[in-house]
């Protein structure tokens, strides 16, 4: 009989994969649902899974964070189906595109996906986690770059700038600047839900490490240049990240019982970090969780948090 439900966004490839994998290993009575924009790769990743795992309870459901009515439909058919508890959410899928591009609502790419999907879908779910559950944010070590990287590290002032950007706008700080937004998510939910709610949940964020060849693709100069100076400096100073090391340590954040009262933290692949400075502000926290609800036309029986 199965127990529970663990959603894992981006589950498909790469971390996100071997998070799912190492979960339906570890959980064999839970449901996995796979969460991807690209089903046929999600169905090749759950043959897979399964073959590996002897985990016969992994689904595949359609998710294009790159759409706010993909996440509410996503939310809305999950809450509509027959699923077990919704015990665990890893908001894991991200991308850095290799161009200036826009999501279905005319936000810039890399944030939409990254952080504004995420932010809604988090608050559509919340509802159905269930007591004791765990959520957790992906985020990264381009966060808080070394101060030889060719950026410098991001903050928050205000949020229009990054979902709609100018053309002349760093690109290189676009990817680390929404892995700040979902830290910062994480630090801002978990702090509501244990003020304003009874729900005992949990919600962390994550740093993989520099995961050169998961993230950053393409083959525009910018990504040439992060990618090279990032794979140099990750192995350097000892902060290169694989899928399959991540992927164990992600997937021990919704499985195991050491982090049953962890909440609220920034964990490095296992351990309890600190974050960049910015990351902790709560001024820029306070209007990020305001203009993100905005932008996200949150409504307020969508969420139970304000």
């Amino acid at each position: 009989m199965n127990e529970h439900t663990i959603i894992v966004t981006g589950g498909n490839s790469g971390l996100g994969y071997e998070t799912a994998k190492n979960i339906a290993h570890a959980r064999q009575n839970d449901t996995i649902i796979i969460a991807s924009r690209n089903q046929k790769k999600a169905a090749a990743a759950r043959q897979k899974m399964e073959a590996a795992t002897g985990n016969h309870n992994i689904v595949i459901r359609p998710l294009d964070l790159g759409s706010l009515q993909s996440v509410r439909d996503f939310a809305r058919d999950f809450k509509n189906e027959n699923f077990p508890p919704l015990y665990g959410l890893v908001c894991n899928a991200g991308l850095n595109p290799t161009n200036l591009s826009y999501t279905k609502e005319g936000f810039e790419t890399t944030f939409g996906v990254n952080y504004l999907g995420h932010f809604l879908l988090v608050n559509l779910l919340l509802s159905s986690v269930e007591e004791h559950g765990r959520i957790v944010f992906v985020s990264s070590d381009t966060h808080n770059p070394p101060k030889l990287f060719p950026f410098p590290a991001p903050s928050f002032t205000d949020i229009e700038p990054l979902a709609h950007p100018t053309a002349d706008s760093n690109a290189l700080l676009r990817y680390p600047t929404s892995k700040l937004l979902d830290l910062m998510a994480a630090y801002i939910f978990a702090e509501k839900i244990a003020t304003q709610t009874d729900k005992h949940i949990t919600v962390n964020a994550f740093n993989p490490g520099l995961m050169t060849g998961t993230n950053l693709n393409g083959d525009s100069g910018a990504n040439r240049v992060m990618k090279f100076t990032m794979n140099a400096f990750s192995y350097l100073i000892g902060r290169h990240g694989s899928a399959e090391t991540s992927g164990q340590a992600l997937a021990a954040m919704v499985t195991d019982s050491r982090y049953n009262d962890v909440n609220g933290k920034y964990i490095d692949r296992g351990k309890d970090t600190k974050s960049s400075p910015a990351s902790y502000d709560l001024t820029a926290q306070a209007k990020l969780w305001q203009q993100s609800l905005a932008l996200a036309q949150v409504q307020n029986d969508e969420t139970i948090l304000k």
